[in-house]
């Protein structure tokens, strides 16, 4: 055990000395797997480069399982982890196209998310365990140690900023059907998203700004960087949902303005910003992501 703590903590200081470094370099094209899950934040195994848990160097099993998943709610894709139930949710309530979403509208891609990012669910909190630990219907605490840069992490979702909480009503609303050319200028569902033209009324160094990902708005859609995919490829049964946005394998670093945010390593325990996941090669830069589907 001893060996093993001081790997993680090794492990965690790499993370350390490179945290906060700007990744100004593009280097996604179209066809590209979008990958990163081994060094994002995602990775909760004792290997992580972030958090990382004492006691198991996997990393999918924080979230997959190829075997007794839990199946409540619809739960996929072979999901490995407890959820807090639909109804335990306050959702956005009425948008300005008028559909209204109720905690008991909120689907299973987004409460997949919100399994770990509910503020309530640890993140050891899993149907079967690694090895031979055990299977426990719709998942139980299993105890591990966090830790992070050395630290044993106790509450860090419950004060973080990334912790949603069970109050979704300030946030984007997710669940909710994309109702096109009806409000809040969304784009027709069959528009092709590299063909938005998202720089020609700006200054005309916003083409180049961010290695030129303005101009070719790529999104990882299906597990790849794509130049083909439509804005009906980033909805799920024709509902936005969290994964309309992100990407939780994918350690977009190829967002200019972001790490620069994420300085204070020692306050916000995070480190370095993986590019947040953002599903476009480029990530928010001239709000590309809320252009790409509102047309603003």
């Amino acid at each position: 055990m001893k060996r093993f703590l001081a790997l993680a903590v090794a492990v965690a200081s790499i993370g350390f000395l490179t945290a906060g470094t700007a990744s100004a370099v593009d280097t996604y094209v179209a066809g590209d797997a979008a990958a990163g899950i081994a060094a994002g934040r995602h990775n909760l195994g004792g290997f992580s480069m972030h958090i990382g848990a004492v006691g198991t160097t996997e990393v999918c099993v924080f979230c997959h399982t190829p075997h007794h998943t839990n199946t409540a709610n619809n739960l996929k894709p072979m999901w490995n982890r407890g959820t807090s139930a639909p109804t335990s949710f306050t959702a956005y309530g009425t948008t300005i196209a008028g559909s209204t979403i109720s905690g008991s509208d909120i689907g299973s891609t987004s409460l997949a998310c919100l399994s770990c990012h509910d503020g309530v669910t640890t993140f050891d909190n899993l149907v079967n365990a690694p090895g031979k630990a055990g299977v426990t219907n719709n998942g139980s605490d299993r105890g591990y140690t966090f830790y992070d840069f050395g630290s044993v992490v106790s509450d860090f979702m419950t004060s973080s900023r990334l912790n949603l909480g069970l109050n979704l009503s300030n946030d984007h609303p997710v669940s909710v059907t994309y109702l096109a050319g009806t409000a809040a200028g969304l784009r027709a569902t069959n528009t092709t998203i590299s063909s938005i033209d998202l720089t020609s009324e700006m200054n005309t160094s916003a083409a180049t700004y961010d290695n030129g990902n303005l101009t070719k708005n790529l999104w990882a859609v299906k597990g790849f960087v794509s130049d083909t995919a439509t804005i009906a490829d980033l909805l799920r049964s024709s509902k936005v949902e969290c994964s309309s946005c992100h990407d939780p394998h994918f350690n977009n670093k190829s967002w200019q303005e972001v790490d620069s945010t994420y300085s204070n390593v020692t306050a916000d325990q995070e480190g370095e910003s993986n590019g947040l996941f953002i599903r476009r090669v480029g990530g928010n830069t001239g709000s590309g992501v809320c252009r790409t589907c509102h047309e603003k």
